[in-house]
């Protein structure tokens, strides 16, 4: 029995709207930034790596981007950062 792929924009979400929860309560945690933007680029590249890619690696960063409100990048702003320069 083979395990079911996770839904990479799925998981992007949850962990971006986790660490702004958490951010808001306890300000921006740099290990938790740093564990976001890293599963998200790697996520990314799964994506771009896939036979039937077309982009989905940046599409990925992009939706990340649109998850982070701009009263939400107040309080990522390093997450915000570091999506921004992966999707560079």
């Amino acid at each position: 029995m083979t395990k079911p792929k996770p839904d990479h924009f799925e998981a992007t979400a949850a962990l971006i709207s986790n660490a702004i929860g958490t951010a808001r309560v306890f300000g921006e945690n740099p290990r938790i930034t740093r564990l976001v933007a890293s599963s998200i680029g790697r996520f990314a590249a799964e994506l771009d790596n896939a036979p039937d890619a077309i982009a989905a690696g940046t599409q990925l960063i992009s939706y990340a981007l649109a998850q982070i409100s701009e009263q939400d990048a107040l309080f990522v702003p390093k997450l915000h950062a570091s999506l921004e320069e992966l999707g560079r």
